[in-house]
């Protein structure tokens, strides 16, 4: 992947993150093009699945279809490239791997996640917190299929190797209030209100010190939704 792409691309990943979507499509959308031209994997790869999110965000904020449908097409995509590619970089094809099981797992197909999820971190170079972030997927999706103390063990451990990174980092936070949000959906599902409250809270404070927007505006929902006394979270 040569430089310009690779800049574009981060361009494209920290529009997406400050919830400018549109320019974000637009520059993801250019750099295809340019991939394609020189069909090169790792930048397909790191485009499509940076893509694939900027639709996952989509649909969690509206129920139309066809942001779900995007989501997985994107990462589907992705994926058969690595199938393809098995000689990239493992950080590489985690990003693929990862990015169609969280696809899957935005439409329930919790057990076909499952295996993908644990490739993703079976083949990842990357440092232990991000592999922290894989391993809080992991248990989420255990914990549906029905190992549920295996799951909250395996996200509260995930939730330490995350926190072995730079807490000063964009990336880590994301990461932690991901497990944070995810845990507390959980805690709140097994009748424990006061640990989900407390959990939420935790991820708010760090969503709104480190101007996570996405973040905190899904926790704000499930503060919302605690006050009320409802567990019926989705996972």
């Amino acid at each position: 992947m040569n430089t310009q792409i690779g800049q574009k691309l981060e361009s494209a990943n920290n529009l997406r993150e400050s919830e400018n979507y549109g320019e974000s499509a637009k520059l993801y959308t250019e750099c295809l093009i340019e991939l394609l031209k020189t069909n090169d994997p790792e930048g397909l790869i790191n485009c499509l699945s940076g893509q694939s999110l900027i639709y996952k965000i989509q649909a969690r904020q509206n129920s139309l279809p066809v942001y779900r449908h995007l989501t997985t097409a994107f990462a589907k995509e992705s994926f058969a490239i690595a199938e393809e590619n098995q000689d990239l970089d493992g950080h590489v094809l985690s990003i693929a791997y990862s990015s169609y099981a969280d696809a899957l797992l935005m439409d329930e197909n919790f057990a076909e996640s499952l295996p993908i999820f644990e490739k993703s971190l079976s083949v990842s170079t990357a440092a232990v917190p991000e592999k922290g972030r894989l391993k809080a997927h992991i248990g989420i999706v255990k914990y549906v299929l029905g190992g549920k103390e295996e799951g909250i063990i395996l996200i509260k451990e995930a939730l330490s190797d995350i926190r072995t990174g730079d807490l000063s980092t964009y990336p880590i936070r994301v990461w932690e209030t991901g497990a944070l949000n995810g845990l507390a959906k959980i805690m709140a599902k097994e009748g424990n209100l006061d640990e989900a409250k407390k959990l939420a809270n935790e991820s708010l404070q760090i969503a709104t010190e480190h101007n996570l927007s996405i973040r905190k505006r899904e926790v704000e929902e499930i503060i919302t939704k605690l006050s009320f006394g409802k567990t019926d979270f989705s996972l």
